[in-house]
């Protein structure tokens, strides 16, 4: 198996630090710059034999699972490029996938070339987690709304200004609305509607398919409606 200076221990530390700053970076305590710095060291070996590079992910980390081996499927894909049409390249991205999967990361979260692997290898969305089913019709758990009553229904973050998600009525039909800034730039509220239904329990199933995962905060009778629980970290 081709060698760097990290040890195998080392190279491990390092592709789960960087794995971690992919999927979490605001919780991994790294810049982006930092996190470049964890991979120059692989560069010349991953532009002059990018297969010996593979070799060394798919021998020296996949097996260890974790953050690790998804941050060996990410650094694979920064530094070789995303044709994945070798064995062992093949080998390394299937472990990132595994590790999204058994962590719970959501579809949504999952970067488009992971996906078309899971698709490829004869996944679909339905197998990708098993999902909770929603309340029955009959037993919907909606506290009726009132009238003029727009409520709160999640926080997508932690920040105090962070998108937030109410449900009004808008004429005969249930609307969700979104409430937040125009950008990073412009601290400016807006809302606009993001789902129409003609019931409540229509517009919650909606919302709660959209959402996949609990945000930071979410009202009980809507988390029921939420297919995914959040992932595990």
């Amino acid at each position: 198996m081709p060698q760097l200076d990290h040890g195998a221990n080392a190279l491990v530390g390092v592709m789960a630090a960087f794995g971690r700053f992919e999927l979490q970076q605001e919780l991994s305590g790294l810049t982006a710059v930092q996190a470049w710095n964890l991979l120059s060291p692989f560069l010349p070996l991953s532009q002059t034999d990018p297969m010996a590079f593979t070799e060394l992910l798919c021998h020296g980390v996949t097996p260890a699972g974790g953050f690790a081996a998804y941050g060996a499927s990410r650094a694979l894909a920064e530094l070789v490029g995303l044709s994945f049409d070798t064995p062992a390249a093949q080998a390394v991205l299937d472990g990132g996938i595994a590790f999204l999967r058994e962590a719970g990361v959501p579809p949504m979260r999952v970067r488009p070339y992971e996906w078309d692997r899971w698709l490829d290898t004869g996944g679909n969305v339905e197998s990708w987690l098993p999902v909770r089913p929603p309340p029955p019709p009959e037993r919907p758990g909606i506290t009726p709304l009132r009238p003029a009553e727009t409520r709160l229904v999640a926080k997508l973050g932690a920040e105090q200004d962070s998108n937030r998600v109410f449900i009004s009525r808008d004429g005969t039909d249930f609307v969700a609305i979104v409430d937040a800034r125009y950008s990073d730039e412009d601290p400016t509220r807006a809302r606009w509607v993001w789902h129409r239904a003609s019931t409540l329990y229509l517009l919650y199933l909606q919302v709660g398919r959209s959402l996949q995962t609990p945000p930071h905060w979410v009202a009980a009778e809507l988390e029921a409606y939420v297919p995914l629980p959040a992932p595990r970290f």
